[in-house]
């Protein structure tokens, strides 16, 4: 029955999706091979909303993706509309999923999240809005202790804050995320560094201060450039972006970003008002020379990147190029057009013609965008009056609520005797002398502890670094470890070099190091560690190893930050907190405190 259902599915999604009136013979594939997945849809949902939706309801009808999943991706799908309604839907969706359990139990969920809010208020466009999910999201990773994700937000905020006229406050919280984000560390911190950069370039292209961009635009290119000539020295240890296992994604990485750069370099040189004197030609010719550029990157040929670059090309009389971007959004706009894109197409349609010589087609598109700008103007005066209206009277009846209860308090507070409030004074002091010394007699218990059992569990499973590394298996094959010695001599020898010459702090230690480092196979060595280390995988060997030392410093340093401690042992502080708190029931800050 469930094979009939799915291939009915598969017919009724060619008939409304991918026939087109083709009549041929289509391959009805098996279950193992259906298109019906989280994968499928995601790559689809950008470029063809319409088809990742049907191919979503379908997922959720065969039973592919849970409840949850399915609404975040269609929220996601709703995100990349030109719909007031769909954005709209977008947010409610959302909204209901930050009160979900799988979201407010787990904090990355929470910024997956809070980043949809982020980009759905960006195209509707709602500063406010904006602005009040990039600060959230701002304080949650700050709670995380992810700095880099910190300031990546608070570039948001700054950039927001510019829109809603606060330019000067807005640029200081801009200066202050590149600031902080401006130093070689890992691939993570390089994208949050070369986004705030971004960001405030876009500020500064609104304010028409191309003049700035500049500099700003050669800094990405100087970035990119360091990161390419120096690629070890950027540690891959991030959730965000990692390119271990499919390196063709930095390449794309690094075309996108170069191209961004090369189409700012190209609206700014396009765009001053004043260059220097004499430097006409050279501005003219510079912002050829980087639109080239950024035509000729993979990135330059999307949709995207031809709507980023159509006001260069205006600005360099590049007319057709501009208004065939330009046809495009408007068809993806459909009926949808009382809002400021429109009003842009019809501007940029106005001054095309005038300067083709069609006078008659400039008048009729420049008085199309005069009463459109109205409409608009007047549409969203009205929504903010709206808005305005709905947060004055819940605030109104917030406020009638509070002196109620203000009230009541009062009138409860009057008939409390002054017996009663010392006893309670007198109970509150003894219940919080007594917590405090059950906490502290539980920290120095755990220290103690702490201090005489292994650092980290055999069934630890969540390895650092080496996440898809295989278990250790004994291997049937008969092949010595080594020709002369001993097993555990080796296995000694081993053990000696790696924490004598502390190769474990190194985060990219691989288990191929160690059989190169000793010229042994890879099972010989998952035979060393099974028999004389008691361990399933080179990770776990390792990483207790990491820990054990992790309790040495904390110990015998007290002056050692946690972050340096981190980084000596091979661990970054997150992860050497999450581990430390897992096993042992405590921080680390906390087990130095009750050493």
């Amino acid at each position: 029955m469930k094979q009939v259902l799915y291939i009915v599915i598969i017919t009724l999604a060619c008939m409304t999706v991918g026939c087109n009136g083709d009549k041929s013979v289509r391959h009805v594939p098996h279950l193992g091979d259906t298109p019906y997945q989280q994968d499928s849809i995601l790559v689809a949902y950008a470029t063809h909303p319409g088809r990742a939706l049907t191919l979503l309801d379908s997922a959720l009808l065969l039973g592919n993706i849970s409840d949850y999943r399915g609404r975040v991706i269609r929220a996601k799908i709703y995100s990349k509309s030109f719909e007031e309604q769909q954005l709209d839907s977008a947010i409610s969706i959302c909204q209901a999923l930050l009160e979900h359990d799988s979201v407010r139990n787990e904090p990355m969920e929470q910024e997956n999240i809070l980043d949809l809010l982020i980009a759905i208020s960006r195209a509707k466009p709602d500063y406010e809005q904006y602005i009040h999910w990039a600060a959230q999201k701002a304080e949650l990773c700050q709670k995380q202790g992810q700095e880099t994700e910190r300031w990546r937000s608070e570039a948001d905020v700054g950039f927001e804050m510019t829109r809603l006229g606060q330019e000067n406050e807005g640029l200081a919280k801009l200066d202050e995320a590149i600031s902080h984000l401006d130093a070689p560390g890992s691939i993570d911190r390089m994208d949050a560094y070369i986004v705030a950069v971004k960001r405030k370039i876009n500020a500064l292209n609104a304010l028409r201060r191309y003049e700035e961009v500049i500099p700003l635009a050669q800094r990405i290119l100087d970035r990119l450039d360091h990161f390419e000539s120096h690629i070890k020295d950027y540690a891959e240890d991030s959730y965000r972006l990692s390119w271990k296992d499919n390196p063709s994604e930095r390449d794309r990485y690094l075309d996108f970003s170069r191209a961004q750069a090369w189409g700012f370099m190209a609206i700014a040189y396009s765009h001053t008002q004043n260059p220097p004197k004499g430097e006409e030609d050279r501005y003219i010719s510079l912002a050829k020379k980087y639109l080239a550029l950024f035509d000729n990157s993979n990135y330059g040929k999307t949709f995207a990147a031809r709507r980023m670059i159509s006001p260069a090309q205006m600005a360099l009389g590049m007319y057709d190029e501009a208004l065939a971007t330009y046809d495009e959004l408007e068809h993806r706009m459909g009926s949808d057009t009382l809002n400021e894109n429109y009003a842009i197409i019809l501007r940029s349609r106005a001054i095309a013609a005038r300067e083709k010589g069609n006078f008659a087609e400039a008048l009729g598109y420049q008085t199309r965008y005069a009463d459109l700008s109205k409409a608009v103007s007047d549409s969203l005066h009205r929504s903010e009056a709206h808005n305005y209206a709905a947060r004055y009277h819940a605030q109104e009846q917030q406020l009638e609520i509070q002196e109620k209860q203000a009230e009541a308090e009062r009138s409860h507070i009057i008939s409390l005797t002054v017996a009663v409030i010392a006893m309670l004074a007198i109970a509150f002091a003894v219940y919080f002398f007594r917590q405090k010394r059950i906490v502290s007699e539980k920290n120095r218990a755990l220290v103690r502890m702490i201090n005489g059992i292994p650092p980290v569990s055999d069934d630890e499973q969540d390895a650092i670094g080496e996440g898809d590394e295989e278990p250790v298996v004994e291997d049937s094959v008969d092949d010595p470890v080594t020709d002369n010695g001993s097993d555990a001599d080796l296995f000694a020898t081993i053990d000696k070099t790696i924490r004598s010459e502390r190769l474990y702090s190194d985060v990219g230690l691989q288990r191929q190091d160690i059989c190169d480092r000793f010229g042994i196979r890879r099972h010989a060595l998952n035979n060393l560690l099974s028999t004389y280390a008691d361990v399933n995988s080179f990770t776990q060997y390792i990483n207790a190893i990491r820990m054990d030392e992790a309790v040495k410093l904390l110990r015998d340093q007290p002056g050692m930050t946690i972050a340096a401690i981190a980084a000596t042992v091979g661990f970054s502080p997150a992860n050497l907190r999450e581990k430390f708190k897992r096993h042992y029931g405590m921080t680390p800050a906390e087990y130095k405190q009750n050493l």
